[in-house]
């Protein structure tokens, strides 16, 4: 099909031991109908057959997507490897895929349709389905149920801080201008876990067009051996911690009691597993001076639990009643 001159994007998609999965996921970029689409398939060191399958199935392919495959000489992480996708772009605009997930077989032409009638939009937000190896989990709801276009800064941070939309954290399934991403400087932090949340924090300070559509252009799956859920629950936590810290120096002025009322109960719980040493206590400080008791007498309980219960296995199932109350008094 031909759509209309000028709107280019660029799926990237990091590679490292997915070799079950990454047949599937190349499959539903295949499927892609629109003729101005570049996948780069950025080869994090993989240490299985994962690229030889890429490259298997992308010269047995004729359609209109084009392929490059870079290459690390070390693993460097999904970080390192959507920087690398990233300044490699052509596109006008970047789709993140997870190599172990798939998109549907109209995921472009539906995240790309608003982007044809206004270029002013800075990202484009479809739904997406959590799926297992028993098929779709069924007790899933549509979180949109209609078209939502946001087009001021204001609108974009009410729906994302002040949960007036349940927009996800993660980096995938957000068609997102590669202008944007350039102009405010917006890169992975290398290294780190929960990268996507820092990320996803830095995007939504800074945008000021969102468009949501109600469609299902993502499926994310769920893998028992995936970085979040593979990962040393204590390493995790120390990686979450530093995520909140970064984020705790970053509230924006005027704005500091809306995402630190937003990114709490996260911190709290992550904080609540880890040692109460200087950075963390000091991450809890942060938190707790940009929100006045006054305004935030729940939250500001909450943290208080936080820092004053031992972090121990009774501390912790005693901060989960008190947090239990405080949350059913709040709704």
């Amino acid at each position: 099909m031909s759509q209309k001159e000028g709107v280019t994007i660029s799926i990237i998609i990091p590679v490292y031991k997915v070799s079950p999965y990454i047949e599937r996921c190349l499959a539903s970029v295949f499927r892609q109908k629109y003729d101005q689409l570049e996948c780069i398939l950025v080869d994090d060191a993989s240490p299985d057959d994962s690229i030889a399958k890429c490259e298997r199935l992308i010269a047995a392919y004729e359609g209109p997507v084009r392929f490059r495959i870079l290459r690390h000489e070390r693993n460097r992480g999904l970080s390192a490897a959507r920087n690398t996708g990233t300044d490699a772009a052509t596109g006008d605009y970047v789709l993140y895929v997870d190599s172990d997930d798939f998109i549907s077989d109209d995921c472009v032409e539906k995240l790309v349709a608003p982007v044809l009638e206004d270029r002013s939009i800075e990202m484009v937000l479809g739904e997406h389905l959590l799926v297992s190896d028993d098929g779709p989990l069924l007790n899933q709801r549509n979180k949109w149920h209609q078209r939502e276009d946001l087009i001021t800064q204001e609108e974009v941070r009410s729906a994302f801080f002040n949960g007036d939309r349940h927009i996800s954290q993660a980096t995938w399934n957000k068609l997102t201008s590669r202008e944007f991403l350039s102009r405010h400087q917006l890169r992975f932090e290398e290294g780190m876990l929960m990268e996507d949340t820092l990320w996803t924090f830095y995007v939504m300070k800074q945008l000021s067009h969102l468009y949501i559509i109600p469609d299902i252009t993502y499926f994310y799956y769920m893998r028992s051996d995936s970085i979040a859920h593979g990962t040393d629950k204590t390493e995790l936590g120390r990686h979450a911690c530093a995520v909140f810290s970064m984020i705790s120096r970053e509230f924006t002025p005027g704005e500091c009691d809306k995402e630190a009322g937003y990114y709490l109960k996260r911190f709290c719980y992550f904080y609540m597993h880890q040692p109460k040493n200087k950075e963390n206590r000091a991450t809890a400080r942060r938190f707790g001076k940009a929100l006045p008791f006054r305004m935030y007498p729940r939250e500001r309980m909450l943290l208080s639990a936080a820092n004053n219960l031992p972090h121990t296995k009774g501390g912790w199932e005693c901060y989960k009643a008190i947090s239990k109350r405080l949350l059913r008094r709040a709704g």
